[in-house]
């Protein structure tokens, strides 16, 4: 039981922090900005091209320029290919974590960037026709991993990053208010079990885990929720005029829960894009290999 015989300093209201930056970087913006002029700049080339259909495509100037086999549309598939390999070195810089190479954030955008960007030159280079299995699976496995990974990104980007060094500053100008009472709301919220789910499980683990962090999120509400009413009945006054750290710290320590359920769940959802990523790369090795073994084999015949 806490120590409430004597009342806590009179103190000013608290002094307000500023608030956490906005989500979207600069680099955001200019990879956005990038794709989408260069997405506008080749639709702008190849329009009336690209939406005629198989047999008119014949007899129009571009056949030779932006078909599969032509120098541009092979351009396209190179350049495409190449971003697409790049687009794994995202793997590496996980793995190596602590590397002074730019931050995983950063990486993750240039991931994101590099995987889309490839992939709309992919397409462009079959000049939106599918003209055998390989190419359609490939097609089909490209558009799994650009929609798993957009999944994947905009998940990250939800995910909230709680600020460890905030909360303590909001526990500090609680303890205040009265003898301690940011250090009884820790200790308190301390005693709720945290859930901490395995490192490698399924999607279907982690969706019927989740209740488990909503109800671990409930109880440590209540901690606080417990913690404010014992304090409100001795030092009311004091407590008033400290209502945005204490909604702080409960968005804080909520933040925290959710975090960990979040990386849960991306780390599910990365086994799957990861799954999907390397189906498409070995698709894409083995188209690459097929155009090049039959234009080898009827480059001898001419």
């Amino acid at each position: 039981m806490v120590d409430t015989s004597f009342p806590g300093p009179r103190l000013a209201s608290a002094p307000a922090e500023p608030l956490p930056s906005s989500n979207i970087s600069r680099l955001d913006w200019l990879l956005f900005v990038l794709f989408v002029t260069g997405m506008g700049a080749l639709l702008l080339r190849g329009w009336q091209f690209y939406t005629l259909s198989v047999g008119e495509r014949v007899d129009h100037q571009d056949f030779r320029v932006l078909g599969p086999s032509s120098h541009l549309g092979q351009g396209y598939g190179i350049a495409g290919t190449f971003l697409i390999f790049t687009n794994l070195l995202y793997l590496v810089r996980r793995r190596f974590a602590g590397l002074s190479v730019g931050s995983l954030r950063a990486w993750l955008d240039i991931h994101a960037f590099t995987g889309l960007f490839g992939g709309m030159l992919v397409v462009f280079h079959s000049a939106f026709q599918i003209r055998s299995a390989i190419s359609l699976i490939t097609m089909g496995s490209l558009f799994v991993v650009i929609i798993t990974g957009l999944l994947g990104r905009f998940l990250y980007s939800l995910a909230p990053r709680p600020d460890f060094g905030r909360l303590q500053r909001q526990l500090q100008l609680l303890d205040q208010v009265g003898p301690g009472m940011g250090q009884t709301m820790s200790r308190r919220v301390a005693l709720v079990t945290p859930i901490e789910p395995p490192m490698r499980c399924s999607l279907f683990t982690v969706m019927t885990t989740l209740p488990s962090f909503w109800r671990e999120l409930r109880q440590r509400r209540g901690m606080i929720a417990e913690t404010i009413a014992y304090y409100d009945r001795y030092h009311g006054g004091e407590l008033r005029r400290f209502g945005r750290p204490l909604a702080e710290c409960t968005r804080l320590y909520s933040a925290e829960v959710r975090a960990r359920a979040a990386s849960a769940l991306l780390r599910s959802w990365r086994s799957i894009h990861r799954f999907s990523a390397l189906l498409m790369v070995s698709l894409v090795a083995m188209h690459i290999a097929v155009a090049w073994y039959y234009g080898f084999i009827w480059a001898l015949s001419d």
